[in-house]
């Protein structure tokens, strides 16, 4: 039951008898409460909403009744669950508990005001929540637009005039469909957990098909709980012609075998549940590619280790992730590109349509891609390879210190700074060169061996981050593929190049290919107008046929988020 039958006197609006008048003090009270919390993010917006209205109080009115508005508000935070925050972060029960006292007649004389400012703090604080996160982005390697400024004090004073809480609550989720269809998989997540969970496949070796193993009707139970296996008929035959076994009289025997001790048994003839069919090897290899696993239809280590995850752990990366949504910008433009580091993938969205998905590359765990966003401004078809600074601090100097033959067996041209001209690597002593920003700088020619391909897609930004095709696209049939130094290397360059110069007059994927396969100097090619490109770290999200897809938390990212939320 959504309402909460013990806060029915707000509903009635009965008169709280210590509410009789608005005291001197209560300014100083609104004042002392901000004076203890100055660092919360919603003290300054506490002063400015009494002070906007004179410092008289919202919650109570004049006769002594609390206002309907404080019951519309309670009841609006039932759905915080919904949102993937705890109604007890906003003091629910204490408002609700404080009500009760006063409706009584309970409590010192100025025990309203304590609850007057609890409600308005505890409405800016689920506000200021809903809007941008529990969990602040600030210092967790996200760099996007916040979500907008909204002026919670102003916010409050119009839903409060409304009588719309709720409704003005929900207006400040995310309305984006990825945030959207994350919710409704908390819910029903939620559901599954609410019904005991789904059993966990026991440990032991490998499951594949054709084989004949107890474990195997867990794994049954286990994927048809989560869709991934179709419900149970009631008979299943063992083989054409042969009796069926009802599933409830299955499970319980296997719980029954698990449970008792060992003790001599007489010889009982195999379930159906227990063999390792075809219809079960497609369910597993839809589990597998729900969960960014090679796709092979075996139940290995990587599988099994997955199908153990009790649903409270995938609840908790549910919640994590509908807070990511909430750093994100609220409205992105029409034309995108938009790159999900843990799935290794890249979307380009046109009008609010997926028209393109292709697999990625990203930077493995030490040389992790950044989370931010830009502008794609042109390409370069052909290009240089200038080498970055950390890998030449990492990689290139300590090879040439050893051998200045290293720059030629690399494929690189050893450059002046100042003079920008080609240097001999056999005349600088590179023992004496020091790291950093020394008076060379490498570069390796247009070819089929530059780790940028055919074509490079730059956004300027501070990282040196930016798409780019790949001489090895052999590293694409990878199931996890954090191979690079943190740029992004994209699977189909003439494609996604493609749909950037949507609307470039004189290119099309042919003339693309044609350039591209020309060879020699590097041609920059500007765009009609900016593409938006957002590099973002999604751990568990909803694909297009409306399956919860979760991936490894690959750069460690979700726990502190984890540890915000459950705070």
């Amino acid at each position: 039951m959504r309402t909460w039958l013990f806060f029915w006197w707000l509903l009635l609006g009965l008169p709280v008898l210590a509410a009789e008048r608005t005291p001197p003090s209560f300014e100083s009270a609104v004042r002392q409460q901000v004076a203890r919390s100055p660092g919360e993010r919603t003290s300054k917006a506490l002063l400015l909403f009494y002070e906007t209205r004179g410092f008289q109080p919202a919650w109570f009115s004049y006769d002594g009744a609390v206002r309907p508005q404080a019951g519309q508000y309670l009841e609006a935070l039932q759905e915080a669950e919904e949102e993937g925050l705890r109604p007890e972060r906003y003091l629910v029960s204490e408002l609700n508990e404080d009500l009760r006292q006063l409706s009584l007649g309970g409590g010192p004389e100025d025990t309203w005001v304590r609850v007057e400012l609890r409600l308005t703090s505890s409405f800016l604080t689920y506000a200021s929540h809903l809007l941008s996160g529990q969990v602040t982005s600030q210092g967790l390697r996200w760099r996007t637009k916040p979500p907008g400024v909204v002026d919670l004090s102003a916010l409050l004073e119009g839903a409060l005039a409304s009588g719309d809480l709720p409704g003005t609550l929900r207006g400040l989720c995310p309305s984006h469909p990825g945030f959207v269809r994350l919710r409704e998989a908390l819910a029903r997540y939620r559901a599954i957990a609410a019904a005991g969970g789904w059993p966990l496949v026991p440990e032991g070796g490998p499951l594949e098909r054709g084989i004949w193993d107890p474990r195997v009707a867990v794994l049954r139970e286990r994927l048809r709980v989560t869709g991934d296996l179709p419900a149970a008929p009631e008979e299943r035959p063992l083989y054409p012609g042969a009796p069926g076994v009802g599933v409830a009289a299955l499970v319980g025997d296997l719980v029954r075998t698990a449970m008792e001790e060992e003790a001599p048994q007489s010889p009982r003839e195999p379930s159906s549940e227990e063999f390792y069919d075809a219809e079960l090897e497609e369910a597993v290899k839809t589990f597998q590619r729900r969960h960014g696993l090679p796709v092979d239809g075996k139940v290995g280590k990587g599988t099994l280790k997955a199908l153990r995850v009790p649903v409270e752990e995938r609840i908790a990366q549910l919640r994590v992730n509908l807070d990511r949504w909430r750093w994100a910008p609220r409205q992105l433009e029409q034309r995108y590109v938009m790159v999900n580091l843990p799935a290794f993938e890249l979307e380009a969205v046109d009008q609010g349509q997926t028209v393109l998905r292709m697999p990625v590359i990203i930077g493995e765990p030490d040389w992790s891609t950044p989370v931010f966003e830009d502008e794609v401004e042109y390409l370069v078809l052909n290009p240089e390879w200038n080498v970055p600074r950390q890998i030449t601090e990492e990689e290139v100097l300590p090879k040439l210190r050893e051998d200045a033959g290293a720059a030629g067996k690399l494929g690189l041209k050893v450059i002046d700074r100042t003079t920008g001209q080609e240097v001999d690597p056999h005349a600088v002593e590179w023992s004496a060169t020091e790291a950093g920003q020394g008076p060379y700088r490498f570069q390796q020619a247009p070819g089929e061996s530059n780790p940028l391909g055919r074509v490079k897609f730059i956004f300027p930004n501070r990282f040196s981050i930016y798409l780019h095709d790949t001489p090895n696209p052999k590293l694409f049939e990878e199931a996890s593929r954090a191979f690079s130094h943190g740029c992004v290397r994209v699977s189909e360059p003439v494609k996604l190049a493609d749909f950037m110069l949507r609307g470039h007059e004189g290119w099309t994927q042919e003339s693309l290919e044609a350039a591209m396969e020309e060879g020699g100097k590097p041609r920059r090619v500007e765009l009609p107008a900016p593409v938006p490109v957002y590099l973002l770290y999604w751990t568990a999200f909803v694909n297009d046929e409306g399956r919860v897809e979760f991936r490894p938390d690959l750069y460690q990212r979700d726990w502190a988020v984890r540890r915000a939320l459950e705070g």
